[in-house]
């Protein structure tokens, strides 16, 4: 399997089972790579804060009777690319989704070997 930016990973947990004895229960959770994870959510404060700050000043320059063109300008390109961001992420997942196929079937066939003995 080769990696690439928008390569998924498989975070697995082994917990005791405290209600039979000698048995465990796995959970697996499927995510992005905590760095693009990062990247992106960066990327989302950004846009808004600039946003957020845009839209004041514009509503300042109203308010004043000012020329607002170039802050509700920047005001749109923001929801532009807030909206690039969001289709970008789904493109991403959609490219990763064959990876998380391999890494559900490499867990299930790992669990299933004959070297884990279930009791």
């Amino acid at each position: 399997m080769k990696q690439h930016f928008w390569s998924p990973q498989l975070h697995l947990e082994i917990n005791e089972a405290y209600d039979q004895k000698d048995k465990s229960i796995i959970y697996g959770l499927f995510g992005p790579n905590p760095t693009v994870w990062t990247m992106f959510m960066f990327f989302h404060f950004l846009v808004a804060g600039l946003f957020i700050a845009f839209a004041i000043w514009t509503y300042v320059n109203w308010s004043l009777e000012k020329n607002f063109a170039i802050q509700l300008f920047v005001m749109l390109l923001m929801i532009v690319i807030w909206i690039a961001l969001y289709f970008g992420g789904r493109l991403g997942k959609k490219s990763g989704m064959a990876q998380m196929h391999e890494l559900h079937h490499f867990m299930r066939d790992t669990l299933r070997s004959e070297d884990i003995h279930a009791v």
